[in-house]
């Protein structure tokens, strides 16, 4: 029972839905199958809310390695010019995603680089890169070895560096061979 206020001159003041039966009750008041029905339902979108929030907010995946996304090749052997111990030698890199080249290295002490284009260039998805190098051959030391990596293409992504072997083809090491003999001969 509640107070009226003043100037009511009614005695009792009504409260409505005051006389509504409680959710216990009105469960209880519910068939069983109905109730099971109501908890399974209730039980199954927490869940698919559950496996939601888990999907939604799972951390992405690590990239990948970035050699393993780095396909570099060959694609022309220059001779040397005159009596010049350097010779030009093309190359074509191609990423499946994206790779920040850093430069070249040689893999025998007879050969040094001279590289263009400078390191810190994008490799992007879906789009080949020429890259162009000057071979400055050094004849004291062996030549390479039929088989092995030439040189190596140098490349990073958020998962670190790598380095990238090139292998030239039998026609292409027989072309290198031959323009370090030419260098070497002069």
């Amino acid at each position: 029972m509640v107070t009226p206020p003043d100037g009511d001159d009614r005695d009792v003041v009504e409260v409505p839905g005051a006389d509504r039966a409680l959710f216990r009750e009105r469960w209880r008041a519910l068939s069983r199958r109905t109730r099971v029905t109501v908890a399974g339902a209730a039980c199954v979108a927490a869940l698919g809310a559950l496996l939601g929030y888990v999907v939604t907010n799972r951390p992405p995946p690590p990239p990948p390695d970035p050699v393993a996304v780095t396909a570099v090749r060959i694609t022309e052997v220059g001779r040397p010019a005159g009596l010049q111990q350097d010779f030009p030698l093309t190359l074509r890199a191609e990423a499946a995603s994206r790779v920040t080249y850093l430069g070249m290295r040689d893999g025998y002490e007879s050969l040094f680089l001279s590289v263009i284009p400078a390191p810190g260039t994008a490799l992007l998805p879906g789009r080949a890169r020429t890259l162009h190098t000057r071979v400055t051959v050094f004849c004291h030391a062996p030549f390479p070895r039929r088989g092995t990596a030439l040189l190596f293409v140098i490349v990073r992504n958020a998962r670190g560096d790598g380095r990238a072997q090139v292998i030239p083809t039998d026609a292409q090491f027989t072309c290198v061979i031959r323009a370090m003999r030419h260098a070497c001969a002069s």
